[in-house]
């Protein structure tokens, strides 16, 4: 077979490939069953405050009752896409929901794009954008509804239109830090972590089991960490050995 010919079978495939693994599924927003937002139970996680990511302490709100803001959103999705939400949930991108910092989980809010006027209501159940100038970080679906995929980012207003009934009567709790350096279904994932950090950073670390809808999640830690300043110590150490996806967990 001539070889130009086999290189363009190949070349045709690696694209065909790629289009697959970055499409998304053309959905109709109009047909996604909307939000009927209501007084959830506050989320035994995601919840605790004041909690810390790069560095940065968060205070999650202990009133939202009138809370409106005004800002930049962007959206996420596949990236992850059937990975855990804050509160424990399986982000689905399909799905009208948000991330913000500090908006009480679960939280309905209703959002604005300031361009073209469109509305959406959304449920919080996860935290983040944890990047400057960004209140609010919307899934795919969302971002679809308010016409803003395209763009990536949009001017919007948002209002909260529902948080947790029990928001009032159950204050929203102080907790310890720890540093989680992964989350694994399979155990040996999880204590061949733990033991390879141990002998690289002669540190503690432990695995904590996490019962789920989807089994059990061995979760990597090292901690409490008693300072902000051992905090950042540690994750550069971590860092530095090469270990990615570090977090600030508060509990």
């Amino acid at each position: 077979m001539n070889k130009t010919f086999v290189l363009l079978i190949l070349v045709s495939l690696i694209i065909t490939g790629c289009g697959k693994k970055d499409s998304y599924r053309d959905i109709d927003t109009d047909k996604i069953k909307p939000w009927v937002p209501k007084a959830e139970p506050l989320s035994r996680y995601g919840n605790h405050s004041p909690y810390r990511v790069h560095g940065k302490v968060y205070q999650v709100m202990a009133q939202t009752s009138g809370y409106t803001e005004t800002g930049k959103a962007s959206w996420y999705g596949k990236k992850f896409h059937g990975r855990q939400t804050s509160n424990q949930e399986v982000f689905d991108m399909y799905k009208l929901t948000a991330a913000h910092k500090t908006l009480p989980l679960p939280s309905y809010v209703e959002v604005t794009n300031l361009k073209n006027n469109k509305k959406v209501i959304v449920r919080v159940n996860d935290r983040g954008p944890f990047v400057n100038n960004r209140i609010i970080d919307l899934s795919y679906a969302a971002a679809k509804a308010l016409d803003f995929v395209n763009d990536g980012i949009a001017d919007v207003h948002i209002r909260v239109v529902n948080s947790p009934k029990d928001l009032v009567n159950v204050p929203i709790k102080q907790g310890l830090t720890y540093l989680q350096l992964g989350a694994f279904a399979d155990k040996n994932s999880a204590y061949n972590l733990a033991r390879k950090v141990s002998q690289l950073l002669g540190i503690e670390t432990f695995v904590t089991i996490l019962s789920t809808q989807r089994g059990a999640l061995h979760r990597v830690r090292i901690g409490p960490v008693q300072s902000e300043n051992k905090v950042n110590q540690l994750m550069n150490q971590i860092t530095a050995n090469g270990i990615p996806n570090a977090k600030v967990i508060t509990e």
